[in-house]
């Protein structure tokens, strides 16, 4: 939450932290240092103080003030574009430090200065006791020792893995990369400086005074920088701070003592030694960690190179050591120094044996494989759990056990007979539409007809009115949203006069969703709703029409939550939006406890939860947000504020469709019209492009400042740039064949490209270019992987069916547009999506399509499996020829899979049957005797009466 507003949270954090500072001082006695509980030679690192700096001069405080708010300055500017930073520069402190050591003039490095000349002359010493002396008394293992250290760390951190998110030509990678040589000559600069302020203090006392005078003038000039920026800006000092709600100060406060905590033990270590020491031991606590982490994953796609982390860990261990007897570290947080080097002497040889063990691991069979195998035998399991019904007296107990023991709604008779009718495959899973109206029953109706005047208020929402067997709506401009409308006119005909009750709802004509309440709230309607009387069985064996008996006296309802107020926010910056998503999940997840700001690199733990190594294995669940933070910033549809704000209360909505944490109402709507390609039109897939075909139309406001994180960030701009931009320093993780066996490789992605078929790129009709400001600059930017329109009058629909896989990704404002056309066709559609739709529980992954998770670093390697890689026809990788074998009859069967599916269950019929089962769920939750409205069958000689 704290990078909303980087600048105020800097001051804020610095201010709590000088509090905490000076607080510490009046626990002196207890603490390290003179006149407090430890002595000089008892301390957390008990080293011979053999180099103190000069004594600081009066100028050395104003200028560690202006190096620390200068260095702030820079890292906000520098995180700004953290997507083209050079990763590792900050490694080089330690060097930078010890050429300043070394220079002439510096003086004694060790406590060898301070022995006795006689010593020299002892007979008695052994080699041990030369070593030794030669440790602590010579240049040659502190400039070793620190080499060591920095090389190991290097190493670590080349292995870091990297998102798909890249430094566009227009964001200064150069300017970048000079900032944080800048940064780190200022953090030498603050480091030495800190040093002579602190280690010529006189007690630990003064030292926390003296760091809390510091942190104050740093937040006094940080907040100065604040003001002046907002003065700038043309905005109001206090703009936004309405957003600077209670998690924010919790952050800031979190962040605050944090931060002091870290101040406090650095002012009391650096006294004990020298400036070099305390960085290399920060430095090697870190990257120690981050090391074994490496190790851990040795053998999965995430490290391929086991050599370079055990290399890393050995480098780390003698680097250390050399390091800790240079500088005369006799302890390290109280540790012996002997203890440590012994238990990082257990530690590598330790590693040596799980290295060599773990690098021999190979996957005997490819993943895909097994994917496809265990995804037949889901589906199969699936359809027997949505088509149990045979009968209606089935269909009503079949009901009640998947709906808390509710009975059906009234006409349900009608609907079963309806769908028997149309020969609907799915009878009795409708788990999204439970989802989408289970919280309405948490509301009373007078609540659902209050919110449904506030979403009738809205722009572009209009309001549908079922009466006397026909839809009816008011609609009539634009053309695109009176044709949407009618096509709901059009479908409700077929079942309108079935409806018991006249109805009303609101209908979303945008392509967002538009509900996007709170989690809190959320989850009050959903447990209420859950414990509501109208959840559970009707009491009297009756059926219950409406008019009849209405004076019988219904049920005590709980007590419910009261709809949340009108949001008090319009800011429509896409920071806003992200923290309204984030509200919507759960506390202390990971969306809504941190904000995600490192979009260089991959988040592993994001995926991990629905993947097995690179593979999306749980589809549904990787539509959930709330834990995958990174989603935030690395997709169009969370970067780009909405013309329209959401609305951050549950009102009952309809949209087309919607991501996992907005509360719209699915409806049955999007559907090919006109003249469309027709399977029977469609080439048998043999006779396709073995390619993978993906295009999409080009913003040509992309360039826009408003639309800098999209162009870096947004996940049609990273598939162009990997498939189209990939530099030669590029790499991407691979499943590549090792004899009859496979392994994860890292590869460069620019041969990778050359031997991967793939047609991948924005596309821009030349017309409309030349109508649009700034187009010309977006064509002359590879990395954008601009190609030409279809030739002739082929249809974009058209051009894709003629490849045998087809990549269908979202829009920044919805869905993909064409999933039931690749699912009707003879292709193989690759689907990457964050939204669902009211078919999207009834597809299964591996089966009718293939899953591509939207950061899209395993479509090669999945693209790989389907279509195969001969290396005698391009580029060599890794310096071999690499030959996978195309799985052709895993392709075509999920391609014939897919289009009968689609034939069976995705059909038109099937929108009416669904949208005729949610008119009726919707007809009688909204309706004020819906605790006495449902259906039941009476048992009669044996015959089955209509309810």
């Amino acid at each position: 939450m704290t990078t909303q507003q980087p600048q105020l949270s800097s001051f804020l954090i610095l201010l709590i932290s000088a509090i905490a500072a000076l607080a510490a001082s009046f626990f002196s006695p207890w603490l390290p240092g003179p006149s407090g509980r430890y002595g000089e030679e008892s301390g957390p690192l008990k080293v011979a103080r053999a180099n103190l700096p000069a004594k600081s001069r009066r100028y050395v405080l104003p200028l560690l003030v202006g190096s620390v708010i200068l260095r702030i300055a820079l890292f906000h500017r520098i995180s700004r574009d953290l997507q083209c930073t050079t990763a590792g520069v900050e490694l080089w402190l330690p060097v930078l430090l010890l050429v300043y050591e070394l220079l002439p003039g510096r003086g004694p490095r060790s406590c060898s200065d301070y022995r006795n000349d006689d010593d020299d002359d002892d007979m008695g010493s052994t080699i041990f006791d030369a070593f030794g002396a030669w440790l602590t008394g010579s240049k040659t293992p502190f400039v070793l020792g620190t080499l060591l250290l920095t090389v190991g760390a290097r190493l670590v951190s080349s292995q870091n893995l990297r998102s798909t998110a890249f430094c566009s030509s227009h964001d200064g990678a150069s300017v970048v990369i000079l900032l944080q040589w800048v940064g780190l000559v200022l953090d030498v600069a603050i480091v030495h400086n800190a040093w002579r302020v602190f280690a010529w203090a006189r007690t630990t006392q003064l030292r926390l005074k003296t760091l809390a005078s510091i942190l104050v003038l740093a937040a006094m000039g940080t907040g100065l920088l604040y003001v002046l920026s907002r003065l700038y800006q043309s905005q109001p000092v206090g703009h936004n701070y309405h957003d600077l709600d209670s998690l924010y100060a919790f952050d800031v406060i979190v962040d605050g003592l944090t931060f002091s905590t870290f101040f406090i033990s650095a002012a009391l270590l650096a006294t004990q030694g020298s400036a070099i020491s305390l960085v290399g031991l920060l430095l090697f606590a870190s990257t120690l960690s981050a090391t074994m982490h490496r190790g851990l994953l040795i053998g999965s796609w995430e490290n391929v190179s086991p050599f370079t982390t055990y290399a890393a860990l050995i480098l780390l261990t003698i680097g250390f050591t050399f390091f800790v007897y240079a500088n005369d570290l006799r302890s390290v947080v109280f540790v012996p120094r002997a203890l440590v080097v012994f238990l990082l002497m257990i530690l590598s040889i330790a590693a040596t044996i799980f290295t060599i063990i773990k690098t021999r691991k190979v996957v005997d069979t490819h993943p895909v494989t097994r994917l496809v195998y265990d995804a037949r035998v889901a589906e199969d399991r699936w359809m027997i759990h949505a088509s149990v019904s045979n009968s209606l007296r089935v269909a009503v107990s079949e009901y009640k056990n998947r709906h808390h023991g509710r009975d059906p709604p009234p006409k349900f008779d009608v609907w079963y007979q309806f769908a028997r009718d149309r020969k609907s495959p799915i009878m009795d899973h409708f788990a999204q539409m439970e989802n989408d109206i289970l919280p309405f029953w948490g509301m009373t109706p007078e609540q659902i007809q209050k919110g449904l005047e506030r979403a009738a208020a809205e722009p572009d929402v209009a309001v549908a009115t079922i009466l006397n067997g026909k839809l009816l709506h008011s609609v009539s401009f634009p053309p695109e949203h009176k044709a949407m409308m009618d096509e709901l006119a059009e479908l409700v005909s077929s079942f309108a006069k079935h409806l018991p009750y006249p109805l009303e709802f609101a209908v979303n004509l945008n392509d967002r969703p538009r509900v996007l309440a709170p989690w809190e709230d959320m989850k009050r309607f959903v447990q209420a709703g859950k414990q509501a009387k109208a959840m559970k069985a009707l009491k009297n064996p009756r059926r219950i029409i409406l008019g009849r008996d209405s004076s019988s006296p219904q049920g005590s309802s709980p007590d419910l939550p009261k709809a949340p107020p009108a949001p008090i926010s319009r800011d429509r910056t896409g920071q806003t939006y992200r923290e309204m998503m984030a509200l919507t999940c759960p506390p202390g997840t990971k969306t809504r406890s941190r904000v995600y700001w490192d979009i260089q690199g991959f988040c592993s733990e994001c995926t991990n939860p629905q993947s097995q190594g690179q593979f999306l294995t749980d589809w549904h669940r990787s539509h959930e947000l709330c834990h995958q933070p990174d989603l935030l910033r690395l997709h169009g549809f969370h970067i780009t504020p909405p013309n329209l704000p959401p609305l951050q209360e549950l009102v009952p909505i309809f949209s087309q469709s919607k991501t996992g944490r907005f509360g719209d109402i699915l409806l049955p709507l999007r559907h090919p019209k006109g003249k469309k390609d027709s399977p029977n039109q469609d080439r048998d897939f043999d006779m396709k492009r073995k390619q993978l075909f993906w295009r999409s139309p080009l913003d040509a406001d992309l360039l826009r400042p408003s639309h800098r994180d999209l162009l870096r960030g947004g996940h049609q701009e990273r598939l162009t740039h990997l498939a189209n931009n990939a530099s030669r320093t590029d790499t991407t993780t691979m499943l590549l064949p090792r004899s009859t066996k496979f392994a994860y490789e890292r590869v460069s992605s620019a041969n990778l490209n050359n031997l991967m078929p793939m047609d991948v790129g924005f596309q821009v009709r030349s017309s409309a270019c030349q109508a649009e400001e700034g187009c010309d600059d977006i064509t002359a930017h590879r990395e954008f992987g601009v190609k030409p329109s279809p030739a002739g009058n082929m249809s974009h629909t058209a051009e894709a069916l003629a490849h045998q896989f087809i990549l269908l990704t979202d829009t920044n404002d919805g869905p993909p547009k064409d999933v039931l056309s690749a699912l009707q066709s003879n292709s193989v559609p690759f689907l990457a999506t964050i939204f669902r739709e009211w078919y999207t529980e009834r597809l299964i992954p591996w089966v009718h399509f293939v899953p591509i998770d939207v950061r899209f670093h395993a479509l090669h390697s999945t693209l790989a499996y389907f279509s195969g890689i001969n290396g005698r026809a391009g580029p060599r990788l890794n310096g071999r020829e690499v030959n996978a074998d195309a799985h052709v009859d895993d392709a075509r069967w999920i391609a014939e899979e897919g289009k009968g599916f689609a034939a069976r269950a995705l059909r038109r019929e099937d929108m009416e049957v669904y949208l005729f089962r949610l008119l009726l769920e919707w007809g009688r939750v909204s309706h004020v005797e819906r605790e006495r409205l449902g259906f039941l069958l009476w048992e009669e000689s044996g015959t089955y009466l209509p309810g």
